[in-house]
């Protein structure tokens, strides 16, 4: 998260006076400590609703869970840098404590942009899975999950490439180069503010496909806005900016720096939670208004999603109704069963009836014969 400017452990200004001393360490860890616990919550009550549901976890939740894993890894090395004095002027560190603090700062700051980078695209892709096959929203989302990577990987890379050798980032004896922390300050600033947009982006798609599917309007109002809380993390990437000034600034600390940019990731996963956890919320059947039936377009047709609506009366009539030609088939199925028992039944009585006949015709006969040949 920071670019080097001058070496870091140059001491204060001498001709500006000293500031004070103030260790903002136990601060920044309390605040980001509660950004990832509610990362936290709210990245396990999305997976808790899908294996409440027996859905299986799909690409977007992977990723989702992959950011948050480099949030946590970014919290914890910033922990471990304030234990070094991260929080603290550099000039009232010692030279190895400055260079155990650039060491864990950069690599926090790398954690940091890949939690950022994977939560938008985690969001994206739960997009794709809404936005109607063949269309120029697919599209559009699939642009939007490629230049985020791009940006951000590059952004990634420049934590480490910025001086050369890599070394010279945390030990500024050695003999290199690096780059003019103007350039630094300058592309993190573009990053911060594409970020920004990238979410505003993301939040404003889900009405544009979710207005037009033919849902009731008060669920179609709730999934549209519940989708569209990512704004807030667009607005932690716009705060970042002001924040970037401290890049190479041994009069400054980096704490509200890391403080925006543990934010921006963690508002992210919150936000791609919110969706999913709209069936945690109670709801008494005199509340529920419409129950809805969304079914997609079929291939090689035009147009938008298709619903069809019904309300909780027509939906048990229709559940009745069902139960009931359930049943008639089922009386039917056994009456043809009884019948044909019966038929079967009546076919062996008339063999029987014609077989007894035709014995007794015989015996009849027989006996006649017999008459006739004793008269005879």
């Amino acid at each position: 998260m920071r670019g080097p400017a001058q070496p870091l452990s140059r001491r204060l200004d001498e001709q500006q006076e000293p500031l004070p001393d103030v260790n903002l360490g136990p601060y920044l860890n309390r605040v980001i400590w509660l950004l990832a616990g509610l990362a936290t919550l709210f990245l396990g009550l999305r997976v808790y609703c899908k294996v409440v549901r027996r859905k299986p976890l799909w690409w977007d939740d992977y990723v989702l869970i992959a950011s948050w894993v480099a949030l946590v890894v970014s919290v914890a090395l910033q922990t471990v840098a304030t234990t070094h004095g991260l929080g603290r002027l550099y000039g009232y560190l010692d030279d190895g404590s400055v260079s155990a603090v650039a060491v864990y700062s950069i690599a926090a700051g790398f954690a940091s942009i890949l939690a950022t980078c994977w939560s938008k695209t985690s969001f994206a892709i739960s997009l794709l899975r809404l936005a109607p096959s063949g269309g120029g929203v697919r599209l559009f989302v699939w642009a939007i999950i490629v230049s985020v990577n791009l940006v951000f990987g590059s952004n990634g890379l420049i934590q480490w490439i910025q001086c050369w050798p890599v070394r010279k980032l945390w030990n500024w004896e050695m003999a290199g180069s690096c780059y003019p922390p103007e350039v630094v300050q300058t592309y993190n600033t573009f990053v911060a503010a594409f970020s920004g947009s990238m979410d505003i982006i993301l939040a404003i798609l889900p009405w544009k496909i979710i207005l037009t599917v033919a849902i009731n309007k008060k669920e179609k109002l709730g999934a549209a806005i519940a989708m569209s809380v990512g704004v807030i993390a667009g607005i932690m990437a716009f705060l970042k900016i002001r924040t970037l000034y401290v890049i190479g600034n041994s009069n400054a600390t980096t704490v509200d720096l890391f403080i925006f940019g543990t934010a921006e990731p963690a508002t992210c996963i919150m936000a791609a939670s919110i969706p999913v956890l709209r069936m945690l919320i109670p709801r008494k059947p005199r509340d529920v208004q419409n129950v809805s039936f969304i079914e997609l377009p079929e291939k090689g047709r035009k147009g938008t999603c298709s619903a069809a609506v019904a309300s909780p009366s027509s939906y048990v009539t229709f559940l009745d109704r069902s139960k009931r030609s359930r049943q008639s088939a089922e009386e039917q199925r056994w009456g043809r069963r009884i019948s044909h028992l019966e038929d079967a039944q009546g076919r062996e009585l008339s063999e029987g009836r014609e077989l007894s006949e035709g014995r007794e015709l015989s015996e009849g006969r027989e006996l006649g014969e017999g008459r006739r040949a004793s008269g005879s």
